[in-house]
């Protein structure tokens, strides 16, 4: 039976979805979505002005944070919602591979749609595309990936037909790609290098200065992004910390260069063999630089062909390009993540799929079918792995116990692992976790053990051993000082219930008062000054009580859950 193209598309939306299933039914991982979440719900009503032109932000991203603001304006951030969105632009990017790899099958002398379906199921399948897919704060990957496949297809679709409106869409769809995640602007010099080398019946230099529209539309898509992050971020703080790591660090430049083929060597590697896959990539072996030699001397070669197979290799090291960036940058909890291979793998496909083609040729016809049989193969292979690695996505325990597994002197995943036991009612196990962490390891940015452990004195009802642990804290963990207050804040709320010490009950009510006042120093928020008006209205200052409850009325959305009792708690003092 000959392929078309809708049992193509249907096969590829059966298989995507069958192998995500098992993330339609998580939840929020600690790492990061329980943060973003937070942010989002108390940023207050959509500000279209505020996303794209004030941003005060560490990432400029304003695209996703759009599609996050949303979710919670939709459907409340459900987390089976913010899930299947992640599926859904997966399949829309599965989907866009496979026109990719359709319009440049004709260019490499094939008219079957077999090859076109093999590299959208080998991107959807693919094991490494699971971190991105199944972790809610990993959507910035597929949403760039949309627009950026966009764009190089109707980039692709205007070389073909001469139509400079598919040109031109495809610039918008690269600047739209750069407003969910940065890194879309790395894919430049390959995508100019793809319409340079774009067959067509003029010699290569009368081509190219047919081609200076072609070339101009997204270059003025990249300027057009940097100028408008320009004038949206006053201080670029992002770039800033990426170029410092570059520039400056503990390495000398040789030194930089061993690391950059290393990096580079391991995710050459797991392009092609994905195994193991890892949560928390913290090391990887010295060996991986002759694996850099040899993706040096491969893009070479992909550079020197000057054609559409080498232009799809050289993308996709383009848009990895970056990640070397965290590396030196120090910029996320792990230097090393799987999810920074999202787009490489879908611009790597249509590459996969003209390599098969090519190998066919040498292949006997009576051992072509034992070649596609391997080739079957390895995509059930992929979709199982990708099937249990969405199993494991699926629950917090589950994944940092796996974590943990394959990461085992990474100190900072162990005390993810002891919250997400804690949220299961672990406790027990927990604590030993802990204890066993405590003060032989140090914990920087995202987690600190400390914490943990006193959520579980706090749950053993030591509220007092709980506070002892936190207190040293506040001078020492800068990072994690609004978290450390509203523990000690939640703390003395359950001691205010233990005591019936009048002179006790004030010296709390005045502590957390502080603690309160120094968390909307540093976070603004209506709902804080809501709680701040009732700590002085506990205290008996009923002027600065009023103050803080006007304050936050007229600061709160209009569904706040706190606006009416503060408007009641005005009507009340205002006429005492």
């Amino acid at each position: 039976m000959r392929l078309k193209t809708w049992h193509c598309l249907s096969f590829l939306t059966l298989t995507t979805l069958s192998a995500y299933f098992p993330g339609l039914s998580a939840g929020y991982n600690s790492v990061d979505d329980l943060k973003m979440i937070s942010w989002i719900d108390q940023s207050g009503p959509l500000d279209l002005s505020q996303l794209f032109v004030r941003s005060s932000s560490y990432y400029y991203r304003p695209l996703t944070i759009l599609s996050y603001t949303l979710d919670r304006d939709l459907w409340g951030a459900i987390p089976s919602f913010m899930h299947l969105e992640n599926i859904l632009l997966h399949l829309v990017c599965v989907w866009l591979v496979y026109a990719i790899t359709k319009q440049f099958l004709p260019l490499w002398g094939c008219k079957r749609q077999g090859p076109a379906l093999f590299a959208a199921s080998f991107f959807a399948l693919h094991p490494l595309a699971t971190e991105s897919v199944c972790w809610i704060s990993g959507r910035t990957d597929p949403l760039m990936a949309v627009f950026l496949l966009l764009g190089l297809w109707l980039t692709a679709l205007g070389l073909s037909s001469e139509s400079r409106l598919a040109a031109l869409s495809g610039g918008i769809a690269l600047f739209l790609a750069c407003l969910a995640k940065e890194v879309a602007v790395f894919i430049l010099p390959g995508l100019l290098w793809l319409i340079m080398v774009f067959p067509g019946p003029s010699a290569w230099m009368e081509r190219i200065r047919q081609r200076l529209w072609a070339l101009f539309v997204p270059t003025a898509g990249i300027v057009g992004y940097l100028m408008l992050r320009h004038l949206a971020i006053a201080r670029d703080s992002g770039v800033y910390t990426a170029l410092k790591g570059v520039a400056g660090g503990d390495y000398d430049l040789l030194n930089k260069l061993r690391i950059a083929f290393k990096v580079y060597g391991f995710y050459f590697k797991k392009l092609l063999v994905p195994w193991p896959l890892n949560f928390g990539i913290v090391e990887i072996s010295g060996w991986y630089v002759l694996g850099g030699m040899i993706l040096a001397a491969l893009l070479g070669y992909l550079l020197w062909r000057a054609d559409i197979a080498g232009a799809l290799g050289l993308m996709a090291f383009c848009v990895l390009s970056p990640a070397l960036l965290v590396v030196f940058g120090k910029m996320t909890w792990t230097p090393l993540a799987e999810r920074y291979l999202y787009s490489s793998v879908a611009l790597f496909a249509p590459l996969a799929a003209y390599l098969i083609l090519r190998l066919r040729t040498f292949v006997p016809v009576q051992a072509r079918r034992f070649l596609e049989a391997g080739l079957v193969a390895l995509l059930l292979v992929f979709f199982f792995t990708t099937l249990h690695r969405a199993w494991i996505w699926q629950d917090n325990v589950r994944l940092y116990r796996d974590t943990v597994a394959k990461s085992p002197d990474f100190a900072a995943v162990k005390t993810e692992l002891a919250s997400a036991l804690l949220r299961k009612g672990k406790t027990a196990e927990a604590e030993s976790l802990l204890l066993e962490l405590h003060g032989t390891s140090s914990v920087h940015g995202y987690i600190n053990d400390d914490l943990n452990l006193a959520e579980v004195l706090f749950s053993k009802g030591d509220l007092e051993g709980a506070r002892r642990a936190l207190i040293p804290l506040l001078d020492k963990n800068h990072k994690k000082y609004f978290d450390l207050l509203q523990s000690l804040i939640r703390i003395n709320d359950w001691r205010l219930g233990r005591t019936d010490d009048l002179a006790e009950k004030k010296a709390i009510q005045q502590e957390t008062l502080g603690w309160l006042l120094e968390e909307q120093r540093i976070r603004p928020l209506a709902f804080t000054l809501y709680r701040i008006g009732k700590q002085y209205l506990a205290l008996d200052n009923k002027k600065q009580a009023l103050e803080y409850f006007k304050r936050a009325y007229a600061q709160s959305r209009p569904d706040a859950h706190f606006r009416d009792a503060a408007g009641t708690f005005i009507d009340r003092l205002e006429g005492s």
